[in-house]
């Protein structure tokens, strides 16, 4: 069942890091919760994004607008790359990266 959920996660972020746009095979790809577990996120087709093992630990269990307003190059990736996540997640993601360039 999880290799299938990432297959089809790698497919919906054109097979690149959502963070750092890195090209990523399935072996390098890791699944990450855009909205942490920690923090009440689910484990939902809509809250999960592919991501390389530096990405996903830089990350950790930042909140989406919390990491974007940190690192605004992962969520200029994030909004062109992860294509399958809630429309909320890709608006705060843009949100944060225009607060974060406006400072």
């Amino acid at each position: 069942m999880k290799r299938a959920l990432k297959h089809a996660t790698m497919r919906d972020c054109g097979r690149r890091c959502v963070y750092c746009a890195t090209p990523l095979d399935l072996s390098l790809a890791t699944l990450d919760h855009v909205f942490p577990l920690a923090h009440g996120g689910a484990n939902a087709h809509g809250n999960l994004v592919t991501a390389c093992g530096p990405c996903n630990r830089l990350k950790g269990d930042l909140l989406p607008h919390e990491f974007f307003a940190r690192y605004p190059w992962a969520g200029a990736n994030f909004v062109r790359y992860a294509r399958a996540v809630h429309r909320s997640l890709k608006r705060n993601a843009r949100r944060a990266v225009s607060l974060a360039c406006a400072a």
